[in-house]
């Protein structure tokens, strides 16, 4: 009913919108002339943001006015159902009126009739009988027409409530403008509108009022919020992202290196859990010490070392304070038992790798860790867990390697125990199969065979590890790793102790397990690295012993695996790495001259799989010392690190198809670099570690906006 009036509200802050674009004024310099235009068209991309937004709002209008005139129209229908009702009794009341006066008077002919005639009066009888029955059925008849009337006289009063309840939903609707800075990065506060329901009829959107909020907060980049006040470095790291949110560790300068989680925004950036508080008021916080972060698409596991315990445990967090805890405490053991052996390592959980639920049905997090305990005298060394994210759904796989080690016991005496363990490594899934490297000696195996590639068979919940295939036979290690997972097929590096260090792969079966190509022959190694599937195409490095460490690709066959492109001619390297997938082709970084021309670079590179396709993106004004990093993709863009020789120093670069490399920010204003690094996505922005030299090394964020809803002047 007041589709009107929010039409009205729309309309104003459209024209408010436009408003923004009018006025005279004196003719500018260039820059003001060409910043005027950007701001023309942001603010018209703004106003066809809002007009989108309105016309969502009036189809929404639209349906609550289909939806009473629906109301209006089953109203009616009842209405005219009920006159007919109402006529139907009337009807049928007159009708036993009639009949009971009939019954009366053939009543009177019957007393009539015993006097005058016995014949007469059985007739008499059967009609009074039927008129009787008919009289009952009717009556039946009508008592159902009431009960009908007042189901119907429920359904209009429902009808009444459902159409004032539309109405009142209507005449509810919001929208107000706000100034926030909580819903904004810490350095790019704007003004925003929320669209919503004003149930509570105090004039102001609040809580699950609010259905909607449009427009963006102003500027491309900045600062999130600086976690360490002043010129002080929160140094943030080892970023993961998870539902919507990247977490991250930092130091505010408070509680030392910690847990923390950001959405972008000044508000939405704190302290998930300070896991290692101070042992006492006055005490200094000591910060946790973290080993690495991986997501699912619901918990992130973690390793992290608190207290004096220098070994690092798994923690898991669902990204809340409560939802953040230790779910395993594997090494009970004090450090000091293992002083005088040299081979112990160990420092906590590591290789974890996380099957998201999304292809299992949970987060369910694989890793290595030791196994001891001087009560229960335990000593396994380095083996195979699994973790659904529980404590209880936490425990060992399997016990692939034997002790050999006399450990002083402290109580006394001395006992076998394993120090190293099978220590796995690698675990990755492809197909059905979780594989990972790992050196056993019994458990899955009989006897010694080296380090090798083994498996857990995810289709059966009674699987126990397995070999797949002992490659380089015997005791000798076969070095499995470089894992990439393509087409449900495991490719991996591996020796099988005659052909030298190979591409291989795998589909979990010691048959389906075999070389794919013995790229340096003789016997010698091609060291195949890193490595990247693009759709049916492998994409890796490796050395065929002539044209040094180049770019490779391979469709799993013998005559399908070749060299794509010699990127620095002959024996040198060329330097390829950060392989990244965009637009359906390969990015990555390699060199961009040879060696002894000048300081040898790195650039951006592209790829289609052809030597001819193989090309760098940018050529830099001076390749000398070029220094291409950290290539990450966000959307439709790629970003990276590097200096453009504009003046503006190390920076981070921006790279589309239709734009090229362009400088997407100069964080550090002049010459100097701000040293960008640590990028990650989230949604259409990209996240890095920065300084500007001001607020220190901290969380900034860089996208290209299309523009805030609203301009407010003087504001």
């Amino acid at each position: 009913m007041k589709k009107s009036a929010v039409v009205l509200t729309l309309i104003l802050f459209s024209s408010m919108t436009s408003g923004c674009l009018g006025g005279n004024g004196e003719r500018s310099s260039d820059p003001e002339i060409v910043e005027l235009q950007i701001e023309v068209e942001n603010l018209t991309a703004e106003n066809q943001i809002l007009l989108d937004d309105m016309s969502v709002l009036n189809d929404e209008l639209s349906s609550y006015a289909s939806t009473i005139e629906e109301l209006g129209a089953s109203l009616d229908s009842a209405n005219e159902s009920l006159d007919q009702m109402l006529s139907d009794l009337a009807n049928k009341s007159q009708m036993i009126s009639n009949l009971t006066e009939i019954s009366e008077n053939l009543s009177r002919e019957l007393r009539q009739a015993i006097e005058d005639n016995s014949t007469t009066i059985s007739s008499l009888e059967d009609e009074i009988r039927n008129i009787t029955e008919s009289k009952d059925a009717l009556e039946i008849e009508r008592d159902g027409a009431l009960e009908n009337i007042s189901i119907m006289e429920a359904e209009i009063v429902s009808l009444m409530a459902s159409l004032n309840e539309a109405e009142q939903i209507i005449n509810s609707i919001l929208s107000q403008l706000y100034y926030t800075a909580s819903e904004c990065p810490e350095s790019n506060p704007g003004f925003r509108i929320k669209v919503g329901y004003d149930y509570s009829s105090d004039g102001n959107l609040a809580g699950s009022e609010i259905i909607s909020r449009m427009g963006e907060c102003p500027g491309n980049s900045g600062l999130v919020k600086d976690v360490y006040l002043g010129s002080g470095s929160s140094n943030p790291h080892s970023m993961v992202s998870m539902g919507g949110n990247l977490y991250f560790v930092a130091d505010d300068g408070v509680h030392g290196q910690e847990l923390w989680r950001t959405d972008g925004t000044l508000g939405g950036t704190y302290m998930v859990s300070d896991i290692n508080p101070p042992l006492c008021d006055i005490c200094e916080n000591p910060g946790t010490d973290f080993g690495e972060i991986v997501a699912g698409d619901n918990k992130i596991f973690f390793a992290a070392a608190v207290g004096n315990d220098p070994i690092r445990e798994l923690y898991v967090s669902d990204g809340t304070e409560s939802g953040t805890q230790r779910i395993s405490e594997t090494f009970e053991c004090s450090t000091s038992l293992f002083a005088n052996y040299p081979e112990f390592t160990y420092t906590g959980v590591n290789s974890i790798s996380v099957v998201p639920a999304s292809e299992v049905g949970f987060d369910t997090a694989y890793f290595s860790a030791f196994q001891c305990s001087t009560e229960r005298y335990v000593c396994t060394g380095e083996e195979p867990h699994f973790s659904d994210g529980t404590e209880l759904g936490t425990y060992q796989l399997a016990d692939l390697k034997s002790g050999s080690t006399n450990l002083a016991a402290p109580g006394g005496g001395s006992v076998v125990a394993d120090i190293v363990g099978s220590k796995p490594t690698d675990f990755v899934k492809a197909g059905n199969d979780v594989f990972f490297s790992a050196d056993s000696d019994q458990g899955a195996v009989s006897s010694d065979v080296g380090r090798e590639l083994f498996k857990l068979d995810l289709s059966s919940i009674f699987s126990l590890v397995s070999l797949v295939k002992d490659i380089n036979q015997g005791a000798h290690n076969s070095d499995p790793m470089y894992f990439e997972e393509m087409g449900g097929l495991l490719y991996f590096t591996a020796d099988d102790g005659i052909s030298g260090t190979e591409l291989w792969k795998s589909d979990g079966s010691a048959l389906g397990t075999g070389i794919v190509s013995n790229i340096a022959e003789n016997a010698s190694s091609s060291w195949p690295g890193e490595k990247i599937s693009i759709g049916n195409t492998l994409f890796f490095t490796a050395d065929d012993g002539t044209s040094g460490y180049e770019l490779w690709k391979s469709n799993g066959t013998y005559s399908g695996t070749m060299l794509v492109k010699d990127i620095v001619a002959g024996p040198s390297d060329g330097g390829v790495s950060n392989m990244v997938e965009f637009g359906g082709e390969l990015y990555f970084i390699a060199y961009s001259s040879p060696p002894g021309v000048g300081t040898q670079g790195t650039e951006v590179w592209m790829s289609d799989g052809s030597d001819s396709g193989t090309v760098m993106v940018h050529v830099p004004m001076i390749t000398d010392g070029s220094s291409a990093s950290s290539l990450t993709r966000v959307g439709d863009r790629l970003y990276f690190v590097d200096d453009l020789y504009d003046g503006s120093g190390e920076e981070l670069i921006s790279f589309t198809l239709g734009d090229g490399v362009t400088l997407a920010v100069d964080t550090r204003a002049g010459s100097q670099s701000s040293d960008p690094g640590n990028l990650i996505a989230l949604g259409e922005k990209v996240f890095f570690v920065g300084n500007d030299g001001s607020s220190g090394v901290e969380l900034r964020y860089h996208w290209y906006n299309p523009g805030p809803i609203l301009s407010i002047p003087n504001a």
